[in-house]
């Protein structure tokens, strides 16, 4: 690049960033990162400085955060008590005349995650728990 007079002026090394793939950060980096912001003393422009990350984008992590929708790192992911429950046959009150239609199967999947509940009551097939529960955990 040239300047009024005819000298060369180098180019800053490293801040073409149309030459580089974009850069991810895993969840436990942002989370990282976010925790960093939260201690006391430390600005979010300190931290996104030392990280070479925008500002805004630490705001956005930290608001994402507040709501329960940044994804805790998975080697931290706490795991769910489960107690199963026998289920009790009921005798059949009907009279012999009369035909007994299937009830639907009895049950209820109850989910409580990030502050929002999921209940599923009645028969639920794997194929859509399974669908729910994968789309819980990408958020």
């Amino acid at each position: 690049m040239l300047d009024t007079k005819g000298k060369e002026i180098p180019a800053a090394g490293g801040l073409n960033w149309r030459n580089k793939p974009r850069r991810r950060f895993s969840a436990a980096e942002r989370l990282a990162m976010v925790l960093e912001c939260e201690t006391p003393g430390v600005s979010v422009a300190q931290v996104a400085q030392r990280n070479r990350v925008n500002s805004n984008l630490l705001f956005k992590w930290k608001k994402k955060r507040e709501c329960g929708l940044l994804p805790a790192p998975s080697a931290t992911a706490a795991l769910v008590p489960v107690r199963l429950v026998k289920k009790r046959e009921r005798p059949n009150k009907l009279a012999a005349g009369t035909r007994a239609r299937a009830a639907p199967p009895a049950g209820a999947i109850e989910i409580e995650m990030s502050g929002a509940r999921i209940i599923l009551h009645g028969a639920v097939s794997g194929a859509n728990l399974g669908a729910v529960l994968r789309a819980l955990a990408r958020k």
